[in-house]
């Protein structure tokens, strides 16, 4: 009778013991585990589930082990990358909200493509003439969603003929067009500057390099992973007054810049 309540005895001290390691914080790499789960290490890391997810809005393939939906806060790292233009996903860690993943990175892309060399000398005829560099290019999105897409230009225009008689001044006004052609649409862009020439300081002086900078900001729906060709053109309007050619890409160059804004 002893030896059985004994037994007893033992028996209930291993359920209890078993009970409280059920309910009690669980330590992985530390015995004093400061919340329901801790996990310490100085040398690995913690391996979120891996999945290919098929959209932002759908959350196959995941499932509740349970039935029913998948639960908020579900977190899982993503390996596959979609390109259809809506609710496209990338790798990274996403966490479902009950209606769509949310991504748990920062999404950045930004390229911008500059002119190369400085000071273009912009023929008085011949209609449009790509600025160099920018002439014939091809912008690939990271991301299916809205960019901001900045062209800045500035423009010079070139040496005013002499003035007529002595101890006089000439200044005149070179008009020009900037033209974006981004996916097959063109933007114009009217510009101009200054350029004056005369006879009176200094035994004579003149200015053809005045810079007028411009600038054109368009917001885009783009799809990842296509190329949006894109052409950055100049022609001169206003040149009969004028000796020589005009300026594009005075001391800074024109560009053409991509920057990804939202979903």
């Amino acid at each position: 009778m002893k030896k059985s309540t004994q037994n007893n005895i033992f028996f209930s001290v291993l359920l209890s013991i078993f009970s409280i390691s059920v309910h009690a914080q669980v330590g992985i790499g530390t015995t004093t585990p400061e919340g329901m789960l801790d996990l310490e290490s100085s040398s690995s890391g913690f391996v979120f589930p891996n999945v290919a997810l098929t959209a932002r809005n759908r959350t196959s393939p995941v499932k509740n082990p349970n039935g029913g939906t998948v639960a908020e806060g579900t977190a899982v790292y993503n390996t596959s990358t979609t390109q259809t233009g809506a609710n496209d996903v990338y790798p990274g860690i996403y966490v479902w909200d009950g209606n769509k993943w949310i991504a748990q990175y920062i999404k950045e892309d930004s390229q911008k493509f500059e002119q190369s060399p400085l000071e273009y000398r912009v023929p008085l005829s011949g209609g449009h003439r790509a600025i160099p560099g920018l002439g014939n290019q091809d912008f690939i999105p990271k991301y299916s969603g809205t960019y901001r897409i900045e062209a800045n230009f500035n423009f010079g225009a070139g040496e005013i003929k002499d003035p007529t008689g002595s101890n006089s001044v000439r200044m005149g006004t070179q008009e020009g067009y900037i033209k974006l052609r981004f996916d097959g649409v063109n933007y114009n862009i009217y510009t101009h500057a200054y350029s004056i020439k005369n006879d009176l300081i200094n035994g004579g002086t003149d200015y053809e390099a005045f810079r007028h900078d411009s600038s054109l900001i368009l917001y885009e729906d783009l799809k990842a992973g296509q190329a949006y060709p894109f052409l950055l053109t100049v022609d001169v309007q206003v040149a009969g007054e004028f000796n020589t050619d005009a300026y594009v890409g005075i001391d800074l160059p024109c560009t053409v810049e991509f920057t990804f804004l939202e979903e």
